[in-house]
């Protein structure tokens, strides 16, 4: 009786035991590449470092982050140009996406072909991106210029990143030709799921477009549409391959993100302590941006229409 006892507890810590064992690879992988590093930003941000001073390491504090509130004007701007810069490109390309895709989903002749065509840019990589459009924005040789001029919109070249806003605007674009077939895929894949007979049943009952529209479809796909801009504002948010090939943060800082200043200390400056500081902000503001924006989206949350 003792050992059939003994083997049944021995069976049952096995049985307990199994996820976490077949688990622990992973999460060590995932404690070295992940969390140490995460860590090791966290150490550096309190400590005087200076790739170039390597005598001068020491322990501060907080004082980078003092610093960081209270005398870096460059701080305040970046994060004012890091919302500008996510919140006009994730909603200008969930908006794109979601109607893209809902003229896809429709049946009509070579949809396939539309369909590749619409989704190409999401292939190419974010410097190559850069390069298209740096052809396109061009002042003497831009493809842009070239037709504005022949339409007679304007009567000479512009210099589309000069001016503040402009080059803001202008790189706002490019991202957001490159960000819509990511909305366009994923809506698709949602409005795939929604049953026909739903729509006949609205349809039966005298429900006109626009009501189908906010009373079926865009309830029905609300996690797709809460997950992917949440996915695409934290991919837009990290983002300097085209900030950074286009403008490189100008004029005046004027394109200038808080990645993108992070880089700039860290690679340019070699100020690790300080440019460690900036990122442990960043994570932050976004740990508690998606951590709102998950529990107002009432992501995975059904509700009652």
């Amino acid at each position: 009786m003792k050992k059939i006892i003994k083997r049944e507890r021995y069976l049952y810590y096995k049985r307990q035991a199994t996820p976490y064992i077949l688990l622990a690879p992973i999460l060590l992988f995932v404690s070295i590449f992940l969390l140490w590093p995460m860590v090791n930003v966290f150490l550096m941000s309190i400590q005087e470092y200076q790739l170039l001073k390597p005598d001068a390491r020491k322990f501060i504090g907080f004082q980078n982050f003092v610093e960081v509130f209270t005398e870096d004007k460059v701080f305040m701007k970046a994060i004012k140009n890091s919302l500008v810069w996510v919140a006009v490109s994730v909603a200008v390309q969930t908006v794109l996406g979601f109607w893209v895709a809902y003229l896809l989903n429709q049946k009509f002749k070579g949809r396939g072909l539309y369909r590749a065509l619409v989704l190409s840019p999401w292939a190419v990589a974010g410097v190559m991106v850069a390069i298209i459009w740096s052809l396109i924005y061009g002042e003497t040789f831009g493809v842009l210029n070239d037709l504005l001029l022949k339409l007679g919109i304007i009567n000479r070249n512009i210099s589309w990143f000069s001016n503040s806003s402009r080059a803001m605007a202008a790189v706002i674009i490019a991202n957001v030709w490159r960000g819509v077939p990511f909305f366009t895929i994923s809506y698709l894949s949602a409005l795939a799921g929604i049953s026909d007979d739903i729509y006949e049943s609205a349809k039966i009952d005298g429900a006109k477009t626009w009501v189908t529209l906010f009373k079926i479809t865009l309830p029905m796909i609300k996690d797709t549409i809460v997950i992917t801009t949440l996915l695409r504002s934290i991919w837009t948010f990290n983002a300097v391959d085209l900030i950074n090939t286009l403008t490189g943060g100008g004029p005046n800082n004027a394109t200038i993100t808080m990645p993108l200043y992070i880089m700039q200390k860290f690679k340019l400056e070699y100020n690790y302590g300080y440019a460690s500081a900036l990122a442990a902000i960043a994570s932050c503001i976004m740990m508690v941006v998606a951590f709102i924006y998950i529990n107002l989206g009432k992501l995975g949350k059904e509700e009652m229409y």
